[in-house]
């Protein structure tokens, strides 16, 4: 109940002083998914006639709906690095800059560079 009415509460802050719609959009997507978690895991405690099926679907939605928000956080990423797919700009500060990897992930790294070669061609 703590969740849904803090979430409540900034939720409104953000409706009541609208001043950048494009960040605030994607910011109203993830402030929900805190109520979305607190009623799936409320949903989970209680048991009553037909509650599996319920849980069930209300479990696919937030699955789906956590997608949105790990999508919506990266675009609103790069709306605040100001990065743009669409048009190619890269800010100066991160062009050209090598990244580096984890030991875990070297193994994998020349297969996944020729596999991205080939899509891009």
């Amino acid at each position: 109940m703590l969740t849904t009415h803090f979430s409540g509460q900034l939720l409104a802050e953000h409706l009541l002083i609208w001043k950048k719609p494009k960040e605030q959009k994607a910011i109203i997507i993830i402030i929900l998914m805190a109520p979305i978690y607190a009623i799936d895991s409320f949903v989970g405690l209680v048991d009553f006639q037909g509650s599996k099926a319920f849980f069930m679907l209300l479990e696919s939605v937030k699955e789906c709906y956590e997608a949105l928000v790990i999508a919506k956080f990266l675009a609103l990423l790069y709306c605040y690095l100001n990065i743009s797919i669409s048009k190619n700009i890269v800010p100066d500060e991160i062009k050209g800059r090598e990244i580096h990897h984890s030991f875990l992930m070297t193994p994998f790294q020349v297969k996944f560079y020729s596999d991205f070669r080939s899509l891009s061609n």
